[in-house]
């Protein structure tokens, strides 16, 4: 009898991030797992999927969606008209998708390869099965229609209280509306790290049978020391002299930052002498606000570099004294690493639990940035936040004891049966 074996449908950096620890265990107990690439992303020198080649067997398999890429692409008048005309064709509930799907939608690609690698359960990330382009999306129907398990893990790791997050998410409340969920109640689970985020997407109205926390496999600490271990190191091309290392951390631009005053923090930052100050854009390129090309040259001596996806964030975090994060999960690294995490309150209007569970320093002004550094860089000691094992808790071990985070993933996603209402912490 054919082995069983589990698709992971990757498209983007940050994806693999998050699913790499959980395709390691897999590999580990040569269950064979099929990495599906529907993106353009480079997969094969990505030092993570190098590190899992020597661990033992998998398969990477591309079925690139171009048609979804170009449409994404909107430099030109043509490519803006293309855009429109292939939202129009993805619409399914429109005119014009419904005759796409009659006339010309076809799925037996997918449905054979399904078939034919013995696939029992498909795994992808949080976008709704339709957010990304027709391939992912028939790799999506033609799995549920033959009855395999569908699960839904994350792509990211949130870290906020409130539900508000995004600047899409406030228009759609302040004109009455809620974010429709019925698509990713398709799934047959949808995976959040913690119960905080767990309840506030079920509060929002995903299936409470269904919607589940599991824990966070990027920030397990046996995986985010082999993570950072490695990583390729970074080496800056100048020599700090004794200067505080500092890291700023940018995040996307629509997840409610206030994205002047952040520049405006930058440029105060880039002037002192007593710092070597790196920046490092998110890892979803294109969402950040400022970048190199167009807010690099405004910056002060202070400024090291300014650096994408081509520097890994453990590398940088290993190299700094401090990480001033403002509002991304990337300080939890900066916590494992025993590193000094800011997060400044004013350059955000969400509400996270950096601040809930007194896990960082919480700035609420520049001139207390200021102070802080000053006092780190006089005397250079982490000292004792109350709140970074409850953070910790929270975050990693979904509120409850340690336990091996990948291992219950693969354990969850092995299981035979769904087993919908039960705690992964009481099995």
């Amino acid at each position: 009898m054919s082995q069983d074996r589990v698709a992971f449908f990757i498209r983007a950096y940050n994806d693999v991030d998050h699913f790499v620890p959980v395709i390691a265990e897999f590999i580990k107990k040569n269950e064979n797992p099929i990495i599906v690439v529907t993106s353009d992303i480079e997969l094969e020198n990505d030092y993570r999927i190098v590190y899992l080649k020597t661990l033992g067997v998998f398969e990477i398999f591309k079925d690139i969606d171009f048609d979804f890429i170009n449409a994404s692409k909107r430099g030109t008048i043509l490519s803006k008209i293309l855009s429109k005309f292939y939202s129009l064709k993805r619409n399914r509930r429109g005119l014009i998708g419904k005759l796409h799907r009659k006339l010309f939608y076809n799925a037996s690609k997918q449905l054979d390869f399904l078939h034919s690698n013995n696939i029992s359960t498909c795994v992808f990330e949080w976008s709704t099965p339709f957010d990304k382009g027709e391939v992912l999306e028939k790799y999506f129907l033609a799995a549920t229609g033959i009855g395999l398990t569908t699960i839904a893990i994350p792509h990211g790791c949130n870290i906020f209280i409130n539900s508000d997050v995004n600047t899409g998410y406030r228009k759609m409340i302040m004109k009455g509306n809620l974010v429709d969920q019925q698509d990713r109640d398709l799934f047959d689970y949808f995976i959040l790290q913690n119960p905080i985020r767990r309840d506030g997407w079920i509060k929002w109205g995903l299936n409470p049978v269904k919607t589940q926390a599991w824990g966070s496999t990027r920030f397990y600490p046996d995986w985010a020391k082999t993570n950072k271990d490695i990583c390729p190191k970074f080496i800056p091309d100048v020599v700090e002299d004794g200067k505080l290392k500092v890291v700023f951390m940018q995040f996307q631009k629509d997840y409610n930052v206030h994205n002047e005053l952040v520049m405006d923090a930058l440029k105060e930052l880039s002037h002192f002498n007593f710092i070597s100050l790196a920046v490092k854009d998110a890892t979803r390129a294109g969402k950040e606000y400022f970048n190199k090309e167009n807010s690099g040259s405004v910056l002060g001596d202070a400024l090291i570099g300014w650096y994408g996806n081509e520097v890994h964030s453990p590398a940088l975090i290993d190299w700094a004294d401090c990480v001033i994060v403002i509002g991304g999960s990337i300080g939890i690294e900066a916590m494992l690493q025993d590193k000094h995490v800011i997060y400044p309150t004013y350059l955000n209007s969400n509400h996270t639990m950096y601040e809930y569970y007194q896990a960082a320093h919480c700035p609420n002004g520049f001139s207390e940035i200021k102070k802080l550094l000053e006092d780190l860089h006089m005397n250079n000691k982490t000292p004792t936040l109350p709140g970074v094992d409850d953070m910790l808790r929270e975050i990693i071990y979904a509120g409850n004891k340690p336990y091996n985070v990948p291992l219950k993933y693969y354990e969850k996603i092995k299981e035979k049966n769904l087993s919908y209402g039960l705690n992964i912490s009481d099995k």
